[in-house]
Parts: C-alpha cells; structure tokens; sequence
C-alpha cells in the first residue's frame, strides 16, 4: 500500500508555471506570478530593456532569494518585435550548468594595444564580433541553443547573459557570461510534445529527392551524376524571379537515416572555370556521398516581416519558441505601437538562428513550437 501511495503522489505532482511576453512595453518591472510562490525566473530581453530587468533582476534576488537568469536577445516571440521582454516563472529552480566568462573571450582587463607608427591598430574592443549562445535542456532528447544579440549600446556590455543563484554564490553567479547551459525542472515540458518547425522556404522541385554523387567538404559537385549547379541554373521557378534577393536552401537527409540536415546555399552555378559547376553550402555543411538533397528557395517578399493575423497567436500559445529573427528594413518600425500582453507565450528569436537537437535553423522568419 505505501508503494501504491507513494507512486500516485510521484505522479500527480506537477510542476507549476507561468509564461508571459510583452510587446512595447509600458512602465515594465518583472512581478513574480501570483498564483503560486516561484523560485526561479528565465527571462529574455530586448537591448532597450535591459537596463531596466537588470535592475529587477537584482531586486528579486536580493528581497526574493529568487534565482534569476537574463539574456539578451535581437527579438521577441511573436511576430519578430524588437522590442519586448519574455518571463517563465517557475515552482522549481533551473539546473545551472557550465558557463564561459565574457572576459575569457573578450579579454576586457588586456590593455589596447599601441601604435608603432606603422601599422594600425584594430578597432576597440565593443566591437569584436563575439558570439554568445544560452544553450538549454528542455527536457530529455529537447535540447537549444538560441544566439544572443549585441547589446553594447544598451548594457556597455556587448553580450548581456548572467544569473543569480542564492546556492551557487561561488560560481559564476553575477558575472558576465558570454555562454551557459541551463536545464528546465522536469515536467515543464511533457514526454508527449513535439517539436514543430515552421519556414518560409518554397520547393524548387516536387520530384522525389535527389542523391548526391560526389562531394568535397561543404561543396556539392555532382547530383544524379550531374552538375550540381544544374539544378539550380535549369529551374523554371528560380530562374523565372530572376532577383538576387532569392535565397537558396537545402535539406539533407543523410544516408540510412532519419536525420534531416538544413543549410543555405552560399554559391553555386554560374561564370567558368573548375567550380562553375558546383554547389557551396554553409561551412558547417558535410555531405556525404548517397545523401538525399532537397532544392528549396525563399522568395523576396518572405525575408521580411510582415503584419500577421491575430489568428496567428494559437501556436505560440501555451509553447516555447525560437524564431530566427525576419531581416529588417525599417528602423524601429514598432515603435508606435500600443503595449500588447501575451499571456502564456515565452519565447525569443535570433539574428543568427538557434539550433535544436543539433540541426541549425537560420532562415528568415524560421521558428520552431514545443507546447508546454
């Protein structure tokens, strides 16, 4: 009997949570939920906002014992907002993992270095191009890792990633961090959720994939035991928007498995000579001789954000996203509209794409769902 008890108990016990984004923020200061006492907080900010969840952030920790951990972010869930802040409160604290300190790779306390009066001397450093990602565990086989934006002219700091941590007072705790792994408490995300991804990306062709024949590296040189570049240079849909805008992606499945890679094609097709003929993926890319490859583009008019339909909320309600940020054309087009509360929508999106279960998503307007 006290097996039974005990294994109902185990089982009835939830975590308790509560989700919330706000767009054009009015007079914002984070609250702690009231319909349950959290012990943590995972927030993600704009740069404009910073300052102010900053000092929040310090308060909660101070008055609350409440652990805390804040990133800085290019744009908020939904719709791609530059401006806005993401709360999850949670009844559990997160699992601090490992962290990097901004100054390991920013060198912050290394002197500039001088002029000899020859050579020049490189820019300061605020403007080092300096990655920073907060890499989370949503729950077993889930993992994220969402890129962060620069926040120099918000912050001083040109990555703003930190927690506070009532236990870990040794640790990193209140320093700069440049990357970070955290873990949410178990039962946030259920063992039934799914990932779905959602793009912009439209098929080039809508025959059965093609096997790639030979390749090198990141490039692509044969397909069906043709010219790679073929299959871009003969295709009446590519060919026929004739505009530079247009961007190429490709899905690789890779051979015997159920693995689907995506990556952007950064050249290909076009002009003489021995590469005439090929296709050059992103870096990262490694294909394999007998992969599956997948043509797709994103058209001009779906690179950059446009109004959605309030319809459009339901999929991020109730759910965590990542999106990678639409590219802008106007500067700070948002800024005359009206505070708008999301309740139950945590979420952030990127410049530089996010990565889940290994597989980079870095095409404009991508985004991926997993309800809670």
């Amino acid at each position: 009997m006290k097996q039974i008890l005990r294994y109902l108990s185990t089982r009835t016990k939830h975590s308790q949570f509560y989700a919330k984004s706000t767009i054009n923020p009015i007079d914002f200061k984070l609250k702690p939920p009231s319909k349950f006492i959290p012990k943590s907080v995972l927030v993600f900010s704009t740069p404009s906002n910073l300052p102010q969840v900053i000092q929040d952030a310090i308060d909660l920790f101070q008055n609350n014992q409440l652990q805390v951990v804040v990133a800085g972010v290019d744009t908020m869930v939904p719709y791609s907002h530059r401006n806005g802040v993401s709360e999850l409160w949670l009844d559990h604290s997160l699992k601090i993992g490992a962290s990097t300190l901004l100054e390991e790779k920013d060198k912050l306390n290394e002197p500039p270095r001088e002029s000899d009066g020859i050579n020049a001397v490189s820019a300061r450093k605020n403007w080092k191009n300096i990655r920073g990602s907060l890499n989370i565990k949503l729950r077993n086989e889930m993992n994220a890792s969402i890129s962060l934006a620069n926040t120099v002219f918000s912050t001083g700091s040109i990555i703003t990633l930190f927690y506070f941590d009532p236990i870990l007072k040794i640790a990193h705790s209140g320093e700069h961090l440049c990357d970070l792994d955290i873990e949410l408490p178990r039962g946030i995300i259920s063992n039934h959720s799914v990932a779905v991804v959602e793009d912009k990306w439209t098929p080039l062709y809508s025959d059965e994939p093609f096997k790639v024949t030979n390749c090198v590296g990141n490039l692509l040189k044969t397909i069906e035991q043709k010219p790679a570049a073929k299959f871009l240079e003969n295709n009446e849909k590519l060919m026929s928007l004739g505009s530079k805008d247009t961007e190429v992606y490709v899905k690789l499945r890779k051979q015997g498995t159920s693995v689907v890679e995506r990556y952007k094609v950064t050249a290909g097709g076009g002009g003489w000579g021995p590469k005439a003929d090929l296709i050059a993926l992103s870096p990262e890319a490694k294909p394999k001789k007998g992969d599956a490859v997948e043509f797709f583009m994103i058209k001009p008019e779906d690179r950059y954000f446009s109004k959605h339909n309030d319809d459009d909320i339901g999929k991020y309600q109730n759910s965590i996203a990542f999106a990678r940020s639409y590219e802008e054309t106007t500067f700070n087009e948002n800024e005359k509209e009206k505070e708008h509360i999301f309740e139950n929508v945590f979420g952030c999106g990127s410049e530089h794409g996010f990565i889940f279960n290994g597989i980079k998503h870095d095409s404009p307007g991508e985004a991926l769902y997993i309800k809670l």
